[in-house]
């Protein structure tokens, strides 16, 4: 096209050349720049010019197009080939077929299902998938199932090679206006296939299960003897009024390790029973001010001993959470033993409360050694290694803990930091209504 236009407007400016050469010698007194452009009547001059202008604008329209076309059929090759290269690789069979089950697309795998080599194979059979289906009453039912949506279907084929698979069927229909089915797509794997995934699956949960019923074991076997070393130890420091500097601080180092273990014991059981859903909660409203006054209460002798500066910023005029209460003490107070245990001495501890318009967010917001952003959602992994100067210990217990116990119960639990050596903040949020929470906890 491109070719036959450009030859139009070579031979249309050598027909006026042609023209202006024949005028030129018939009247050799004038030029032959006359005879071209000057003493050629303005109407024709203007009409041999446009038909030029308009040759050469459709010369360059069709080179654009040419290469618009080219550059479009290579975008479009491109996406074929990404397409199909997607939909071999699948592990999975899928097709599409017409209303009446001729067999438009396949894919390799689904082709194996069926005895062919591969999908190209599969439709130069033109085949028809309602026929190869070895009860032809049932399919006939599912495509009418098809009309109001998915319906997962189980039946058998016949292989090209007469033989027979089960397989299992997920197709889609696409519907024409009238309601009638205007093609199926599917996505169809051999029973065996689903067979060995369940197997693996129904495996795996008796694998968790054992893990499951060894650390509730162990933790139970655990807790009963730690329990006795601390009632003993208790014993010995409050009975024994007479006993030397030296060996006071020994058992002390007793008692705060039995202490310690008796703690990570605890925790590990409730932590487990929340993933399992073993552990109860028994919700009501609670106000939250005096909630939060509790918990600061039983962490008051750590925050004295560090020389910590506890400063609250709570409204007076909060609205009531319903909330397990042993359970809300539970998540503050591993927050703020979190916060008193990275906090280096004389820093600062805020505790500060928002009411929204679904739920109230409490945070504790410190000054201790910050947390890397890149750690942040690490935090709340139970044995989690994070980096952080050696003299702090901790197994991540406590707030992993506490974000399991907040979220059992329909809230969540985040934090953020600035960066290392520039304090952390942690929050949790509570709904305020008790229909979600019931929601939550089934």
């Amino acid at each position: 096209m491109k070719r036959t236009i450009t030859l139009v407007c070579l031979l249309a400016l050598a027909s006026w050349i042609a023209t202006a050469a024949v005028q030129f010698l018939l009247q050799p007194a004038s030029s032959f720049l006359d005879a071209l452009i000057f003493r050629v009547p303005i109407n024709a001059l203007i009409g041999r010019v446009v038909t030029l202008m308009l040759v050469e604008f459709a010369v360059l329209v069709a080179s654009g197009n040419s290469r618009f076309q080219e550059l479009a059929i290579k975008r479009l090759t491109e996406a074929d080939r990404k397409y199909s290269s997607l939909l071999q690789s699948l592990p999975v069979g899928v097709y599409r077929v017409a209303a009446d089950g001729r067999i438009l697309e396949a894919n390799d795998p689904f082709a194996k299902i069926l005895g062919f080599h591969d999908g190209a194979d599969l439709k130069a059979a033109f085949l028809n998938l309602n026929q190869l289906c070895t009860n032809r009453a049932d399919r006939e039912k599912q495509l009418e199932k098809l009309k109001e949506g998915p319906a997962f279907a189980e039946f058998e084929l016949r292989r090209v090679d007469e033989r027979t698979v089960w397989v299992r069927d997920y197709p889609r229909a696409t519907l024409n206006a009238d309601g009638s089915i205007s093609f199926v797509d599917g996505v169809c794997v051999e029973m065996h296939g689903i067979d060995g995934i369940m197997r693996d699956i129904a495996e795996h949960r008796k694998l968790q299960s054992m893990k499951e019923h060894f650390i509730v074991s162990v933790t139970h076997e655990l807790r009963t003897p730690l329990v006795s070393i601390k009632g003993y130890v208790d014993h010995i420091v409050a009975k024994e009024p007479d006993l030397s500097k030296s060996v006071k601080a020994q058992i002390e180092v007793v008692r705060r390790n039995a202490d310690r273990l008796l703690q990570l014991t605890n925790d590990l059981l409730n932590l487990e029973e929340t993933e399992t859903g073993h552990l109860d909660f028994k919700v009501r409203p609670i106000a939250l001010r005096e909630a939060i006054g509790e918990c600061i209460e039983e962490v008051e002798p750590l925050v004295e001993e560090k020389g910590l500066q506890l400063k609250l910023e709570i409204p007076e005029n909060l609205s009531k959470v319903s909330a397990d209460p042993l359970r809300f003490t539970e998540i503050l107070v591993n927050i703020l033993e979190n916060a008193i245990k990275f906090t280096p001495g004389h820093g600062e501890i805020m505790i500060r409360a928002e009411e929204g318009d679904s739920a109230t967010t409490v945070s504790v917001t410190d000054t201790g050694i910050g947390i890397d952003p890149k750690d942040l959602n690490r935090v709340f992994e139970p044995f989690a290694v994070i980096r952080k100067p050696t003299y702090f210990k901790g197994t991540g217990l406590g707030l992993s803990l506490a974000k399991k116990l907040a979220e059992a119960q329909g809230g969540r639990v985040w934090a953020s930091s600035v960066g290392k050596g520039r304090g952390s903040t942690f929050y949790f949020a509570l709904p305020k209504k008790e229909e979600k929470w019931l929601m939550a906890l089934g």
